[in-house]
């Protein structure tokens, strides 16, 4: 298995195509009529990304990144527009349908432990992305192209990043039995640090293992994050809003958390890469990325899983429709 861990700084870039469409006639979508590949592409172009790792046939929540090519920094706030394209063979693309995202920024952070085992956490900047839904009915090479207008009112190149739906995620989907994973609990360790690299790590989500919370009878939400290793500093962050959601509503659903590297290995420089030092969970629930939090409904199946970027009112919405 390839383990890939996300960094929304450096983000790679698919196929950009810049082109114009033509409409067909009533009922048609339109049609690529002019298409136009910028190699390379021209200074200060805002550059968008896909950045959901694990797009398939169904519905998705579909992530962009927006990227100012010449600072690397991620453009926020824009109002943009996405229009997803099926592309076939010859790169030429059929309009399938379009929607109007919202930006999502959040405060990027790190941890940081001291030599005298002080935990602190850090701000490192705003980052963003721009969040909708997207219903692929196919498998295949998609594109969507970005258009629209920044903060401080530049018009953006319609640029159109590429990008592969699966015909099944490589993960787990919507719906399926969540993985009895074991993981160590607060009762194995001498030091909660052991198990949670989080500033202020809560041991009540370090009770139940995995498999006990799927199978309670409850709902659960399930967070494999790591606030101190995190390449893109956005575990921190996700971290947080998965505690807010469990100082909310811990009493109606379980809240488990999984670091998803062997923290002491990792701490001690064993690892030659975290993937190497990685716990069985990443292999278990098949991850390719992370941060990633998981709602599982009552009866034990996956009802809504976030990847990378997520805020408080996606989780909050997400265990209210579980819990009914």
């Amino acid at each position: 298995m390839h383990f890939a861990i996300r960094n929304l700084l450096l983000p790679l870039l698919g196929a950009l195509v810049i082109g114009t469409a033509a409409c067909g006639g009533s009922g048609d979508a339109p049609t690529e009529t002019n298409r136009v590949v910028l190699t390379p592409l021209p200074d200060g172009v805002l550059l968008p990304t896909v950045i959901s790792s694990d797009l398939a046939v169904g519905e998705n929540r579909f992530l962009i990144g927006l990227q100012n090519q010449d600072t690397g920094a991620l453009e926020l706030n824009a109002d943009l527009e996405f229009a997803f394209y099926l592309l076939n063979d010859g790169g030429e693309g059929t309009l399938k349908f379009e929607r109007d995202p919202e930006p999502l920024t959040i405060m990027r952070t790190y941890t940081h432990t001291h030599d005298d085992g002080l935990v602190e956490t850090h701000e490192a900047g705003e980052v963003g992305a721009y969040r909708t839904t997207a219903d692929f009915d196919v498998a295949g090479l998609w594109g969507v192209e970005v258009t629209g207008t920044t903060a401080d009112g530049q018009t953006l190149e319609p640029l159109r990043p590429a990008f592969s739906v699966n015909e099944e995620p490589f993960g787990f989907a919507i719906g399926d039995p969540a993985p009895l994973s074991e993981q160590l609990l607060l009762s194995d360790v001498d030091d909660i640090t052991e198990i949670d690299t989080s500033e202020n790590p809560i041991p009540e989500q370090h009770n139940m293992t995995v498999a006990d919370a799927v199978t309670s009878g409850k709902p659960s939400v399930i967070a494999i994050a790591t606030p101190a290793f995190c390449q893109s500093q956005i575990c921190g962050p996700t971290k947080a809003f998965f505690d807010d959601l469990y100082n909310e509503h811990n009493d109606v659903a379980n809240f488990v958390h999984v670091e998803p590297f062997q923290v002491q290995s990792v701490r001690d420089g064993e690892c030659e890469s975290l993937f190497d030092c990685r716990t069985p969970i990443i292999d278990e629930w098949r991850l390719r990325s992370e941060p990633w939090v998981f709602i599982v409904d009552a009866d034990g199946n996956i009802a809504a899983k976030f990847d990378g970027l997520v805020a408080y009112d996606e989780l909050d919405e997400a265990l209210g429709t579980v819990l009914g």
